[in-house]
Parts: structure tokens; sequence; C-alpha cells
């Protein structure tokens, strides 16, 4: 019996560089070369600015969380009972739907500090996953 794979994403090319990006191991958004604004989801003409210039900028992988929700049903494979999605804001201020991984549902925080790093799901599919960003002592 084969595990089932998590769905996958619909990859065109307003948001194939993210892809690509993850897939070399880093996280990027879409930034405006006209104003500067950072831009997730990916769009093809800046909100701000109107700009159709804009480039992938690397982000430093840090953030906290903003928001989440715990999916009770249905759970449907590959997913888990209690499968936690969240809202990261990343340090740089863009905001990104992810899962947040290995941490009990009582220790969520809104504000908790989180790691954002790539991680391989499959063969084919690399996503960007949220974990508790382990304190660094003053």
């Amino acid at each position: 019996m084969t595990d089932a794979l998590r769905p996958r994403p619909s990859v065109n090319l307003d948001n194939g560089f993210i892809f690509e990006a993850l897939n070399d191991g880093r996280l990027v958004i879409q930034k405006c070369d006209g104003c500067a604004e950072l831009r997730h989801p990916p769009v093809p003409m800046c909100p701000s600015c109107h700009s159709l210039d804009w480039h992938g900028e690397e982000m430093s992988g840090r953030g906290t969380l903003f928001s989440y929700v715990v999916l009770h049903h249905p759970v449907v494979p590959p997913f888990r009972p209690g499968y936690v999605v969240a809202l990261v804001e990343l340090e740089e201020g863009a905001r990104v739907v992810m899962p947040l991984e290995d941490v009990a549902r009582d220790d969520i925080e809104i504000g908790m500090a989180l790691s954002v790093a790539p991680e391989r799901m499959d063969d084919e599919l690399t996503l960007p996953v949220a974990r508790v960003r382990a304190e660094v002592p003053a």
C-alpha cells in the first residue's frame, strides 16, 4: 500500500519561483522593485504602486505566530487529527500559511517565536514548515 501524498499546489508563472526556491532550501517572498513592498501570495502587479517589476527576496526564516486553526474533521491522509495550520508573520513583514509542527496544542500561543524552513514532503514536493524557535540566551 502506498502512503497518500499531500495535495499539490497549483504552480504557475506567478508563483513558480517560490517552489523553485523551496526546492533549493530557501524561503523567498515576492518583493516589488518599484516600492519594495513584500507580497504574498504573489501577484503580477503591485497593488501599492502598480509596478510590474519584482524579484524573489530571501527571507530570514524567523517569524511569529499571527493566527492558527486546528483541523479535526475530516481527517484525510496524509494529515493527522489535530493538524495545526498557522498564519506566520515573517520577521520581514509578510504573512504565510503553513503547517505548525512539533508543538503541543496546549503550548500554542499567538505571538510565539517560530522558525520557518523548507521541508521535503515527498520526492516531488517541498513546502515551508513552522516550528517553535529555540530562544537564544542573552
